[in-house]
């Protein structure tokens, strides 16, 4: 959590970065509330050396907090990488849950514009049920989005598949 008001603001409207508290989709940058952020979003924040992460008086280390999300996640490092390299290509990213997804991901910001794409991240050679296969692509095509799967190799390069359903 960023308690400060005016740095929320600038955390806030310089990449949408988390969310302000209480409110779920802003139509404005001009935040007057503490600004909630993703343990993704604040690995991504330190890494950049835009903020610092505190627990009571002591500095808590970009490692400490990977350490944790691993803890936390299960695929934390896959995860991250994903969401970072999706942030560093112009994307806004959010958590896509109540989708069954990871990430949805925004050309501009939430508030603005809905999310044109779904992104599910999968470990290269991972099995798929086909019923979840089924079950991203109906659901991503019934909130009208395209569902791209990230699909990581050991390496950690990846791949994008996008499904779009078709009509016979």
């Amino acid at each position: 959590m960023i308690f400060d008001i005016g740095k929320s603001k600038c955390v806030f409207s310089k990449g949408y970065f988390g969310k302000p508290l209480g409110i779920r989709k802003p139509k404005s940058t001009d935040i007057d509330r503490p600004l909630e952020l993703s343990i993704l979003e604040t690995c991504y924040l330190m890494e950049l050396g835009v903020l610092n992460l505190h627990e009571g008086n002591r500095l808590v280390s970009l490692d400490e907090l990977k350490e944790l999300g691993r803890k936390l996640m299960s695929d934390f490092d896959m995860l991250y990488s994903t969401y970072k390299e999706l942030r560093n290509a112009g994307f806004v990213v959010r958590s896509a849950l109540k989708y069954g997804a990871d990430f949805a991901i925004y050309r501009r910001r939430p508030g603005l514009e809905h999310a044109p794409y779904l992104v599910k991240v999968l470990r290269y050679g991972q099995k798929i049920d086909p019923g979840d296969l089924i079950g991203w692509g109906r659901l991503s095509h019934s909130v009208r989005k395209e569902l791209l799967l990230a699909v990581t190799y050991p390496s950690g390069a990846r791949t994008y598949i996008t499904f779009k359903w078709l009509k016979p």
